[in-house]
């Protein structure tokens, strides 16, 4: 679900070992998700759709959201705004830049910790952290993060996750839901949630592939708003494990003019041995 910023559990696990010197296995209560304030998007659900399949469920989605021909307009996007892990009182300025068809650059300024960066470029996944360094990411982890990577993906998610079922109705982030369950050719399976109203994405469910193993991550999406006749979530909330991380965007450009070399391989990566696919 590339409506929201893509940051993987590998990412969440080092800033959360950094703050606590290597360890990130201490648990803490959760806080409660932040209000939503999604609005129906403006005339309401699309008319006139077949909502008993998950494809139609799907379409009629990107419809709420602007629309497969606006959305498809768009080439690039640069997303500035805030990361909290609040259990750990830490906070820093976060700045993402995707563009088509899947280059993506994370980055995540932790004072007192230093910088987090990862990307893909390409075929090529990769993450620099203070405290493992550069390291190419590979094998399934790698396979899924080049998926949620692909630049407005929702576009193309028949190619992304062949299989789509619809599974009913439900409830999520409390609110009533439409849930859809997409199976990729790998088989990653991502559960997606929807709004019943509105069929804005509520948020999603997944187990994310990690140099650690499986780890079972639920991410919700909210705080919807108009940006370039486009709907956008502003606040995201990820939980893995006892980790639960916030981000907060503070402001979306939409094609914006990006340094040339924005997605280069960073130095320390292309030191590194060719990567394995």
């Amino acid at each position: 679900m590339k409506r929201s910023i893509v940051i993987s559990a590998a990412a969440v696990a080092l800033a959360a070992a950094a703050a606590c010197g290597g360890s990130a296995k201490t648990p803490a209560a959760r806080p409660a998700p932040a209000p939503s304030t999604d609005a129906a998007p403006a005339g309401g659900r699309a008319k006139a759709v077949d909502l008993s399949t998950a494809e139609g469920v799907l379409e009629a989605s990107l419809a709420a959201q602007g629309g497969r021909e606006r959305m498809g307009k768009v080439k690039a996007m640069r997303q500035l705004g805030t990361f909290r892990i609040p259990q750990m009182g830490m906070k820093g300025a976060m700045t993402s830049l995707s563009s088509a068809p899947r280059n993506s650059m994370l980055l995540i300024e932790l004072p007192g910790i230093g910088n987090i960066r990862q990307g893909v470029s390409g075929d090529v996944a990769w993450e620099v952290s203070p405290l493992t360094g550069a390291r190419v990411i590979t094998g399934d982890e790698r396979a899924q993060l080049l998926r949620e990577s692909t630049f407005n993906g929702e576009l193309i998610w028949k190619q992304l996750y062949p299989k789509a079922e619809l599974a009913g109705e439900v409830e999520f982030a409390g609110k009533p839901a439409v849930k859809v369950v997409l199976t990729a050719a790998d088989g990653d399976v991502q559960t997606r949630y929807l709004a019943k109203d509105t069929l804005l994405p509520l948020g999603v469910q997944t187990v994310a592939r990690t140099q650690m193993g499986q780890v079972p991550v639920e991410v919700e999406v909210s705080d919807w708003r108009e940006v370039g006749g486009i709907k956008y979530p502003h606040r995201m909330q990820r939980k893995e494990g006892p980790q639960t991380i916030e981000v907060v965007i503070d402001k979306i450009e939409l094609d914006p003019k990006l340094d040339p070399d924005a997605f280069a391989v960073p130095p320390e990566i292309q030191a590194l041995a060719k990567p394995v696919k």
